[in-house]
């Protein structure tokens, strides 16, 4: 591979799109995820917010609205700032430790369920712009 300056700028983008994308889950699990809440109210919103915008962001470039570079500074950045598998993840561990099978089983299938209509729905709402 050759490293040119598009490289370090799509590297760039993705990194000042992520740094934002991360912040704003940081507020969310601030804002959201509380000891007393059913479940990670914070680490659901960031992914769903995170998969609607990711599918507003396809069906643009779908349509030659959206370049590749500012793409990856949406979609690869922000979105991957924003949206958080790893945490996810452990918090359905934590809730399998803890014996609460049904609040792992809610957030787990809820989770994803919820995440690929917000996908759809972005790609929908994409095509309306």
């Amino acid at each position: 591979m050759i490293v040119t300056g598009t490289f370090w700028l799509g590297f760039g983008a993705a990194g000042l799109g992520a740094f934002f994308g991360g912040c704003l889950r940081s507020l969310f699990s601030d804002w959201f995820n509380h000891a007393k809440a059913y479940l990670p109210y914070g680490t659901l919103a960031a992914n769903l917010l995170g998969s609607l915008l990711i599918g507003i962001f396809a069906a643009l470039v779908a349509k030659g609205e959206l370049s590749q570079m500012a793409n990856t500074l949406h979609a690869g950045g922000f979105c991957g700032g924003l949206t958080t598998f790893s945490t996810f993840s452990l918090e359905n561990l934590k809730y399998f430790k803890q014996g609460k099978t049904g609040h792992a089983m809610l957030y787990w299938c809820g989770s994803v369920v919820l995440c690929l209509a917000c996908v759809y729905l972005g790609l929908a709402l994409g095509k309306l712009f």
